[in-house]
């Protein structure tokens, strides 16, 4: 059960070593349609689109052309989902550094607030997932990123957990989360988002079918050679 649930994860590490050149023209991106501030929203579902698992190959990912036309279609539905998903972040970002240092019950839910703010986070990652890259309205992806977390509790919980350990990490070394750390977040959540959705991506490290049915006919005739 683990193994599955942090598949995700695991496949979102292994796309950013494959992809570092292609990753850090995405991050930097990124971080200029952030500090235009206007276009951050819609330059987030543009990474999104960008770090689509199933389109990472260079012949498949977004042009630059392609890019400035996603952030300017996606400019209003992107800071309907920002501010959809900023509202309970910001209140709960809010509770957890007020009574961080506070005795009695408020202290005893600390450790709950901090894994509802993941969670939300997550199902925001999730739903920008299904915005970008299946083409959901905002209001039906909030929805099914909403219901996708709380169904699939036991496999997002310990995404959520490892990848936002990972962004903390990263955001104490100023290089990684400047250079890799916001497109591994989106193909991680990407890959979230296709597991929930029972859409497989190929591995291109497996061995097809028809590769592995030939695997196994030449190891059948090894043994019974021997």
């Amino acid at each position: 059960m683990i193994g599955i649930a942090l598949r995700p994860l695991g496949r979102g590490l292994r796309d950013t070593l494959d992809h570092l050149l292609p990753f850090l023209w995405m991050s930097l991106s990124w971080w200029l349609g952030l500090f235009l501030v206007v276009a951050a929203p819609a330059a987030t579902l543009t990474l999104f689109l960008a770090a689509d698992p199933r389109r990472l190959e260079e012949h498949h990912r977004p042009t630059r052309r392609d890019a400035l036309r996603q952030v300017r279609h996606w400019l209003l539905r992107g800071w309907l989902l920002a501010i959809v998903v900023a509202v309970p972040v910001i209140v709960l970002v809010s509770n957890v550094a007020v009574y961080r240092d506070s005795n009695g019950m408020a202290r005893l839910l600390l450790p709950l607030w901090v894994v509802l703010l993941l969670l939300i986070l997550t199902a925001g990652g999730m739903a920008a997932s299904l915005v970008a890259v299946h083409d959901y309205p905002v209001p039906t992806a909030l929805r099914r990123a909403v219901l996708m977390t709380l169904v699939r509790l036991p496999v997002v919980l310990p995404v959520a957990v490892g990848l936002w350990l990972l962004v903390a990490v990263g955001g104490l070394l100023a290089v990684p989360a400047v250079m890799f750390v916001p497109p591994m977040v989106a193909v991680t959540l990407n890959h979230l988002t296709y597991q929930a959705l029972g859409i497989e991506v190929v591995d291109a490290l497996e061995p097809t079918p028809e590769r592995a049915a030939e695997q196994r006919r030449t190891e059948a005739s090894r043994y019974s050679t021997n």
